[in-house]
């Protein structure tokens, strides 16, 4: 029995923000039900029944990431799913219900309630220092969110502050240990990769991963994987455990106040 194609997946820069809705969705679908969410927001509503303080603070993360990094989306979910017939190959697990999909408050412009309009498959990426030139745009947009953050602030009200200043002080110290350990101008950070939960088990995770570590030309990169069962996934494509971590939050009342991730650094150079 001859061996199925792997899945190439296309990925596109982004540069517009009226893509930003159909991008926002996705990422509150896949990770709706994901640990760090969970444990971020352990008394709030579902990431993915969106209101409008947290649907803004989203809009403004995507902003800052198209400002200081690189921000990528594939078709949306109507033509993925012609384009990609299930096959069941490098299944990245998010176990997000596709009945999860929900419509956008009030009227925001560029935005539809359709879920065939949101992005097929999307990835957060931070290139190393000085890999991302300035240009107008860029320049505009950098003056833009100083003006809005000043004027107009947000915040995900649902997350508890302690554990999120925890997570990113935690994500700071194992950024310059990997630093020490890599080349600082050869390591690459992957913030996020989506695919959205009506296309699942298609392999289209496996055709994301595939096309990112082309992009990033050989060089290192690393993650920060949120469950367990997707340590093996990312196993699969070259990346090794650096670090198991914990993070423990004493004062919580919940008896959910541990949340464990992983470190994973792929080396460079494999090409898949």
């Amino acid at each position: 029995m001859s061996a199925k194609p792997l899945v190439k997946v296309d990925l596109f820069r982004v540069h517009k923000e009226y893509l930003i809705p159909a991008i926002a969705q996705t990422v509150h679908l896949a990770f709706s039900s994901d640990p760090l969410i969970h444990w971020l927001r352990p008394n709030a509503a579902p990431w993915a029944e969106q209101d409008t303080g947290r649907w803004s603070w989203q809009y403004r993360r995507i902003q800052r990431i198209m400002l200081k990094g690189e921000v990528f989306n594939s078709a949306n979910v109507k033509q993925m799913t012609e384009d990609y017939p299930g096959n069941g190959r490098n299944k990245l697990s998010t176990d997000t219900p596709i009945s999860a999909v929900a419509t956008l408050p009030g009227k925001q412009p560029g935005t539809s309630s359709h879920k065939d309009d949101n992005a097929g498959a999307v990835v957060f990426l931070h290139p190393p220092p000085g890999r991302k030139p300035w240009s107008l745009s860029r320049i505009w947009l950098a003056c833009k969110l100083w003006l809005l953050d000043r004027l107009v602030p947000v915040h995900d009200s649902g997350a508890r502050d302690k554990r999120v200043e925890m997570l990113l002080d935690r994500h700071e110290t194992c950024s310059k240990l990997l630093e020490a350990r890599y080349s600082r101008q050869k390591l690459w950070y992957l913030e996020v990769v989506a695919v959205h939960p009506s296309l699942q088990s298609r392999g289209l995770g496996g055709g994301v991963m595939r096309w990112i570590l082309e992009h990033v030309h050989g060089d290192h990169i690393y993650l920060e994987c949120t469950r367990k069962e997707n340590v093996a996934f990312y196993e699969s494509f070259g990346f090794r455990v650096a670090e198991e971590v914990e993070l423990v939050d004493d004062a919580s009342q919940t008896g959910e106040h541990v949340f464990k991730h992983w470190v994973m650094v792929h080396p460079g150079k494999l090409m898949l």
